[in-house]
């Protein structure tokens, strides 16, 4: 960093060299004395308006809108979670699906981090749950607060602050502990002050629960959390409208019922910030976008079929389903990787595949020589995108094979644009009927996310085109809270949307396609990325004809 050009209260972060700004310029006097991150679980940026959302919609008129924001990919809530706490991507943090494989925690194949004690017994095994520090402990550090709450699963709300476990890094709480009916929490006495306090959890089957226990989490953070810890940050994960989106599709009567509720929820924290005399930054954005599932692949039947896995239990090759999937084959095995991707190219139900740039030895991965990603596009099976493109290669949790399916901007049968298929290893692979729906694929209905900046330190009334993304949050935090001598982090600070940052139209980026194939047969894949200096952001990738 130089000297600072682009000053944010009496601290500041400055970029002058990258985006040419001219010292002293200055955002509106003070601090934000809170930031406060609402992230709406699979709300589309097409759900906001102003009959149903009337608070999101002001702050999005008041405030900065994203419009080219973009979700981690994989496109799945865990991910996006722990990128949201560590502003690093799962290549990086390690957290690289919905379900992975890391035999010390299951043997017998993938585990899910849905579940929060999943996720402890990896920490316990690795010695962090991410592999790279987190928000929480970075403010900690400097004698600030994170108070993270959530309503949806524990996975997701222990990965935005999965080392208050340890007293380190302020407070974690989920609405619900999967394991017993209480609320889960660390430190363990903030949750034995929720249970006296508030009453056991709801529980959250059906609609009518899963808005009880949106309004159960807000309630607790209003009550409790925002005026008795005082924290600086502030995160509140509302697991609608995902439940129902899954179940019924997006812009269903029931869909729409849940996110109007996160809205009155969201203007509820609102109205309790400005009763306690506290000026926010306020960021709300989702995790994911959200599309209709079109046809169900079983891959691991479907490489059993094939000869290339033993059987469902089996640890030859274990697949681990992320809406996309990923296959890990054991000990690394290169002839095994080949065969898998030469069978994979020849199904109607594939798109693009992702390998790592380097070829494994002796059951492990290398990094790529070179750092310039010209040269580390490619896969080492010919025909494959790198890992390391997408920011998903990780040596110690990553897969070797990451599966992409094919996806359409047709609409469900509410209009909502957006089909796909999915992962499904409990269906056999075939088209499939009805309004249920998923996430997690390359798509551009499931990447684009909701992404709205208002408050003090942000410009007014303003719309950034600039790519932008999950990953970005961590490290504009840091700058809103004055810190400029943290980790360099994957995301970067969203300099444009801030009071004295500089015009977007001034800021360099780019968007390219890349494409690959394989010299057998007709395969040819496609993917578009957008970058901001050295920082890549995935638009889509897709298979050509």
């Amino acid at each position: 960093m130089s000297a600072a050009a682009l000053v944010i209260g009496a601290g500041g972060l400055s970029d002058s060299e990258a985006f040419g700004t001219t010292a002293g310029e200055e955002t509106a006097a003070g601090y934000g004395r809170i930031n406060v991150v609402f992230i709406l679980d699979g709300l589309r940026p097409d759900s906001i308006n102003v009959e149903d959302t009337p608070n999101i919609h002001r702050l999005r008129e008041q405030g900065v809108d994203f419009v080219n924001s973009h979700a981690v990919v994989p496109t799945v809530t865990r991910v996006n979670s722990a990128s949201l706490s560590t502003g690093a991507h799962p290549g990086t943090h390690g957290v690289v699906g919905n379900s992975m494989y890391v035999p010390e925690v299951k043997s017998t194949g993938a585990f899910s981090t849905d579940d929060a004690n999943n996720l402890l017994d990896l920490g316990e095994q690795a010695g962090r749950v991410t592999l790279s520090a987190t928000l929480g402990e970075m403010l900690e550090e400097r004698g600030k607060k994170v108070v993270t709450i959530g309503s949806g699963s524990s996975g997701s709300s222990l990965l935005l602050n999965p080392e208050a476990q340890n007293g380190s890094a302020g407070v974690m709480v989920n609405a619900e502990d999967p394991a017993k009916d209480t609320p889960l929490a660390f430190p363990s006495e903030v949750g034995e002050q929720i249970l006296e306090r508030f009453g056991p959890p709801p529980g959250k089957e059906g609609v009518e629960n899963y808005n009880a226990s949106v309004d159960y989490a807000t309630q607790v953070l209003n009550d409790y959390l925002l005026g008795e810890l005082e924290p600086d940050v502030v995160f509140f994960w509302m697991t609608e409208a995902d439940h129902t989106q899954h179940d019924l599709g997006a812009g269903s009567p029931e869909a729409i019922e849940t996110i109007c509720n996160d809205d009155r929820n969201l203007g509820e924290v609102l109205a309790r910030l400005e009763e306690l005399e506290l000026a926010p930054n306020v960021f709300v954005i989702s995790d994911h976008g959200f599309s209709l599932t079109s046809f169900k692949v079983n891959l691991g039947q479907e490489l059993i079929d094939a000869g290339l896995k033993s059987d469902p239990e089996s640890d030859d090759v274990v697949v681990a389903e992320t809406g996309s999937a990923l296959i890990y084959v054991k000990d690394r095995d290169p002839e095994s990787i080949q065969e898998i991707v030469s069978f994979l190219q020849q199904q109607e139900w594939a798109s693009a595949l992702y390998t790592a740039t380097v070829r494994p030895s002796n059951g492990q991965y290398e990094p790529p020589a070179s750092e310039d990603v010209g040269e580390i596009e490619q896969g080492w099976v010919e025909g494959t995108f790198s890992l390391e493109l997408i920011h998903e290669a990780n040596p110690e949790r990553g897969a070797d094979i990451l599966v992409t399916f094919p996806w359409s901007s047709g609409p469900n049968e509410f209009g909502v644009p957006g089909t796909a298929y999915f992962a499904s290893g409990d269906d056999p692979t075939g088209s499939q009927d009805g309004p249920a729906s998923n996430h997690g694929s390359f798509s551009p209905w499931d990447v684009r996310n909701t992404f709205i900046a208002s408050g003090l330190n942000f410009k007014n009334g303003a719309t950034v085109h600039l790519p932008a993304g999950n990953v970005d949050i961590a490290p504009t935090l840091l700058a809103l809270e004055g810190i400029d001598d943290g980790p360099s982090l994957d995301g970067r600070v969203l300099y444009e949307a801030l009071h004295g940052g500089p015009d977007e139209e001034q800021v360099p980026t780019q968007t390219r396609m890349i494409t690959t194939e394989a010299s057998q047969g007709a395969y040819k894949a496609a993917i578009q990325v957008s970058e901001v200096g050295d920082r890549r952001y995935i638009d889509k990738s897709w298979l050509m004809p």
